[in-house]
């Protein structure tokens, strides 16, 4: 198949999807024909109108029927315009929805690999390029059609020779303005592309506000940012100049076109080859021929926007999906223990492996701890646990039981997961407690498991209390405060399996107090899962997993392991160890 028909294809098959409301386009387009068969008639009452009076005879009833048609003609126009706004409100809401829903089935590893702003603008500018095209433009181009084949038969049977010098001067105009409109669909394209990177940048950008200043690169994201608008504002100044050329030829073609014709016809006139009448509505018919071209020239152009719209949308929504699992058995089946059988992990597109051939075991009711410097693989565990992303080899299990087997939804919703930044999500205090949580939990239910947490001190100082809104990343709230909510959303949720990623750091020494508090009430009866470089949080674990270059090269409780792993025993004397005063240099 041809690049060409897919592309049309694809456009086909999301208005298919789309489903617009078929009733109100076909109304709008019986609407618009009717608009148009009173532009059509117009001209043809007028030369009547012109002749009546040439002859000095004057009838109210063709006046006031030739002004009944202009307003009908008018309102028609009004009404169509509104019935297609409706639909393409209503396709654009359904394509977006579609996109919003396709995105958020679409596994971690699609995010890693494309910018954010990208996917936001397929939403948000793609979908309109469509819906412009299957509602205006398609109307227009059915409309434009009649009053162009329509227009032409009636000129060739008031006068052939002044019809075929009508149609000359339209198209040497049109001869010009084409190539130009061409220009146009392939500027229109660009500008798309370099404003989805644009946002791609911003958004990056904005969500990590305080990076940027904190390390004062406010001029490396200007200038990032500034070659992107520098080059929207070139294809900008590039349209305009065409725009700008279009409008004048466009005009003097227009005006070329009456003076010929009212040239020509004027002898016409003299020679009582045709009257007075003939010739106006001929001269109205100018503009009845040049509407629909324009109008066709406009569709053409914006036929290539929809297509270049739909092939990205398409691959979009051709994006694998995420694994949902077959739930073929539950997970309340066996005794409740994560195993990791033999898994190795390389991610998507890299060849080397981040995780090897490692055997694990977390069991019920007890902890147990990932050590190992940074970039050893602890958070690519976390993620195989979460299924984020697939083992490369092995496989997981849960009651014996491969958790590819377990239904996606019901697997997650056994895991709490607490992480160092503890995200918040802009809402509500309850709303973020509650936060992914199916049912309905009361205001006691919620203050009940904030106090549980240490939060509901700082909830009761708080302006609105649970209805405080806190904004973008909780910025509103300290380190401590948004670890004390995530942690108020797990005894909400009531996981089997709590994972721990680094909750206390960054916490000073009250804060971390408080934290842990409410982390040990959390963490009774579960199968608890801790990530942590300070080893003074691991200590009391069950069970240490030590990890270097993805392998396990130590397992055991903390004396175990200072007994039988040099490297965690130089790490344990290295941090707990007491630097004595240095003394004074005597000279």
């Amino acid at each position: 198949m041809s690049g060409a028909a897919t592309s049309y294809g694809l456009l086909w098959r999301l208005l298919r999807v789309a489903r617009p409301s078929a009733g109100q386009l076909g109304a709008a387009a019986a609407i618009a024909l009717v608009s148009a068969a009173g532009t059509l008639c117009f001209p043809l009452l007028a030369r009547r109108v012109v002749d009546e009076l040439a002859a000095g005879k004057t009838d109210p009833l063709s006046i006031g029927l030739l002004a009944a048609i202009l307003v009908g003609a008018a309102l028609a126009s009004a009404l169509s315009a509104y019935l297609l706004a409706r639909v393409g409100h209503g396709l654009v809401a359904s394509l977006r929805a579609m996109l919003v829903d396709k995105m958020l089935k679409l596994p971690v590893a699609a995010f890693d690999q494309d910018s954010t702003g990208e996917r936001v603008s397929r939403v948000l500018s793609d979908c309109d390029a469509i819906s412009d095209l299957a509602t205006k433009q398609a109307v227009n181009l059915l409309t434009g059609v009649l009053l162009l084949g329509g227009s032409v038969g009636v000129l060739l049977m008031l006068d052939v020779r002044l019809t075929l010098t009508l149609l000359g001067c339209v198209a040497g105009a049109f001869g010009v303005v084409v190539p130009l409109a061409l220009l146009l669909e392939g500027l229109a394209r660009s500008t798309q592309d370099r404003t989805a990177k644009l946002g791609g940048i911003l958004t990056h950008v904005f969500s990590e506000i305080r990076l940027v200043k904190a390390f004062t690169a406010e001029g490396r994201e200007r200038a990032r940012s500034g070659e992107e608008i520098a080059e929207l504002r070139r294809l900008g100044l590039k349209t305009s100049k065409i725009n700008a050329a279009l409008e004048p030829v466009i005009g003097l073609a227009l005006t070329a076109a009456i003076i010929i014709i009212l040239v020509y016809g004027t002898g016409r006139v003299s020679s009582g080859a045709i009257t007075i009448g003939t010739l106006t509505a001929f001269i109205l018919y100018i503009f009845n021929v040049a509407a629909p071209l324009i109008q066709l020239t406009n569709f053409a152009a914006e036929l290539q926007k929809a297509k270049g719209a739909s092939s990205r949308i398409g691959a979009l929504l051709d994006e694998r999906e995420e694994e949902q699992g077959a739930a073929r058995a539950t997970c309340d089946s066996g005794d409740g223990t994560l195993v990791f059988r033999g898994v190795s992990f390389a991610y998507p597109g890299q060849e080397r492996k981040v995780l090897e051939g490692l055997d694990l075991v977390f069991r019920p009711g007890t902890t147990t701890a990932l050590v190992g410097a940074s970039g050893n693989g602890k958070t690519t565990i976390l993620s195989l646990i979460e299924r984020f992303y697939q083992p490369s080899e092995g496989e997981l299990l849960y009651g014996g039981v491969p958790i590819g087997q377990l239904g996606l939804a019901d697997w997650r919703s056994k895991i709490g997961y607490v992480a160092q930044g503890a995200p918040i999500m802009p809402g509500s205090v309850r709303e973020n407690i509650t936060y992914g949580l199916d049912g309905r939990y009361t205001d006691a239910m919620v203050l009940a498991a904030a106090e549980k947490a240490g939060a509901l001190a700082f909830i009761d100082q708080m302006p609105q209390g649970l209805d405080t809104l806190l904004i973008e990343q909780g910025n509103n709230l300290s380190g401590g405060q948004r670890q004390r909510i995530a942690i108020a959303r797990m005894f909400l949720r009531n996981p089997a399996i709590l994972i721990l990623d680094e909750a206390t750091s960054n916490l000073d020494s009250e804060t971390e107090h408080q934290v842990k508090t409410a982390l040990e009430s959390l963490m009774q009866g579960r199968t608890n899962i801790v990530v942590a470089h300070r080893l003074a949080t691991v200590m009391h674990a069950d069970c240490i997993y030590f990890l270097e270059g993805g392998r396990i090269s130590g397992a055991g409780n903390h004396h175990e392991l200072i007994g039988s792993h040099p490297y965690y025993a130089r790490l344990v004397a290295r941090q707990f160890q007491n630097v004595p005063e240095r003394p004074a240099m005597h000279g």
